[in-house]
């Protein structure tokens, strides 16, 4: 089922453009039909508070007091999370006499645990923003027919924060009656019309982004917590949520650019999603799956060249650089593989910037929030199959896996490398289903399993990274490539013929690496949590 809005929730959808963008979609439907409401307009003053330690922010908690006019409210919002492109975040609020913070006034002891001991005096303005807003509210209903009511807030102002100041200019869809379904559809409505992105980050994320100084992190994926008797059904929902907000949470770390891992981890939610697609495909619409796959595959290629580079300069020039200081053809080759890297980052921008990827995001959001896949389409074996218990699909698919990974590697020690690459994407399915379906299983009973498939993993990634290198040099030095500087062909050799060398040396610990995968006992065969 779609969620609903409750008391002292806050659900929300945030679309970025330029202010150029805003108004041509603030002077169009819906929000200019001969119905719409008139709209307000405010001027905002919002001041954001915490500690000096920043205790607030660490508790994922954000305390505002916002002016009003000649009105102060003060308001705390819990959790700065986003699912399916959604915040969805608790929320106090109340009318103070002052721009102060009032923490006796706050009576619900949620809120009040939450933010945890704070002496008088200890709250300090951490950043502000000012936002000229004009809001107005849309009725009707959602594309299935059901009674929706939205608020739909134009901002544009400024961040303000340690002497510095960043852009704001955003639409912000709040969901006051109906199914999260109606946000998504009024977006994907405004995408029509003119451009816009997905905001995944909060202002109170970006304000505290300025004041510290900080480049966007990277996130790993959080980690599910399935029971035996889960409706497959509703796993399915959580699994392919978890790997989207795994891959959102990147995006601003990603189109930074100053971390590899970004890019790497966006990738990975990226795969990840792949991946449970793959689990889950006998139970999807066939039209549906070939829909989500295409997109994220499309997604996929886009960035890859970006971590590519990255793994190159990084893991596999930067040793041979260790070894070899003084080589002036390695330092050639570093500048025109950086200036390559450079390009790819630009690439990962134009994608994560593409109104394909944002009507991927909206549409992939409504599916999951209505779970779509319940369509028409659906047919009664695949409905049974979604009512039965996830353990009994987990242990199947488990099952499955293994057997076809073993027998993908068997005479593993004769295999080619092309045979050794289909073992290695085998192996990477099989880590991505294990991590999705371990918390059904008693605890540790998986780590050796885990273990052994790991060492085997990075062993052939390591293969996969050289045969990648390979490629990359190609493009430098190949025909295609252009004026070539001095020593580039020179270097590339040096390269090529170390790892080559490093390759034959690593042989024994590969082989090694898989005798010790192929003869671990599966976890799923012995006791469930």
């Amino acid at each position: 089922m779609a969620r609903d809005v409750s008391a002292g929730t806050e659900v929300e959808l945030k679309l970025a453009a330029d202010p150029e963008t805003l108004e041509r979609l603030w002077q169009a439907p819906p929000f200019r039909s001969d119905d719409a409401a008139t709209p307000k307009i405010k001027q905002l003053e919002n001041t954001y508070y915490d500690t000096a330690d920043l205790r607030l922010r660490k508790r994922g908690l954000a305390f505002r007091i916002r002016r009003d006019g000649t009105r102060f409210i003060q308001t705390v919002k819990t959790g700065d999370d986003t699912a399916a492109g959604l915040f969805s975040r608790g929320e106090w609020e109340g009318e103070v006499p002052t721009a102060e913070p009032q923490l006796d006034v706050i009576d619900d002891p949620e809120i009040r645990a939450a933010l945890g001991l704070i002496l008088p005096g200890e709250l300090r303005p951490i950043f502000t923003t000012r936002v000229h807003r004009e809001v107005l509210k849309v009725n009707g209903t959602d594309s299935l027919g059901r009674l929706k009511v939205i608020e739909a807030a134009f901002d544009r102002g400024v961040i303000e924060a340690a002497g510095a100041e960043q852009p704001l200019s955003e639409i912000e869809l709040e969901l006051v009656e109906g199914t999260p379904r109606a946000l998504f559809d009024l977006a994907l409505a405004l995408q029509d019309i003119a451009p816009t992105q997905l905001e995944t980050r909060s202002k109170s994320a970006r304000g505290y982004a300025l004041a510290t100084g900080r480049r966007p992190a990277w996130h790993t994926a959080k980690p599910l917590d399935l029971k035996p008797q889960t409706k497959t059904d509703n796993a399915l929902a959580a699994v392919l949520e978890t790997c989207l907000l795994h891959w959102t949470a990147n995006e601003a770390a990603a189109f930074d650019g100053s971390d590899p891992e970004g890019v790497h981890q966006l990738r990975v939610g990226l795969r990840r999603f792949r991946s449970a697609l793959s689990v889950f495909r006998e139970l999807l619409p066939e039209d549906h799956y070939t829909w989500l796959n295409g997109e994220a595959r499309w997604a996929l290629a886009s960035l890859g060249p970006a971590r590519d580079w990255d793994v190159f300069l990084a893991e596999l020039l930067s040793p041979l650089e260790k070894e070899r200081p003084e080589d002036e053809d390695l330092a050639v080759l570093r500048k025109a593989a950086e200036r390559r890297r450079d390009e790819a980052y630009d690439q990962v921008r134009e994608t994560l910037s593409d109104p394909r990827y944002t009507r991927f995001l909206l549409r992939l959001g409504g599916w999951l929030e209505d779970r779509s896949w319940h369509c028409a389409a659906l047919t009664p074996a695949q409905a049974v199959w979604l009512d039965q218990p996830l353990i009994t699909l987990a242990n199947k698919l488990l099952t499955k896996r293994h057997r076809k990974t073993l027998k993908l590697g068997r005479n593993f020690d004769k295999l080619s490398i092309e045979k050794r690459h289909e073992v290695r994407l085998a192996v990477k399915k099989m880590r991505y289903t294990t991590e999705f379906f371990r918390s059904l299983y008693a605890a540790k009973t998986e780590k050796p399993y885990l273990k052994a498939m790991r060492g085997l993993q990075e062993s052939l990634g390591h293969l996969n990274d050289v045969a990648v290198a390979e490629t990359l040099l190609a493009e430098l030095t190949g025909p295609g490539a252009g004026r070539r500087p001095a020593g580039l062909q020179q270097a590339a050799g040096k390269v090529i013929g170390w790892y080559a060398y490093g390759v034959l040396s690593f042989e024994p610990e590969m082989r090694q690496n898989w005798k010790a995968f192929a003869k671990t006992d599966p976890f799923w065969t012995k006791k469930l949590k």
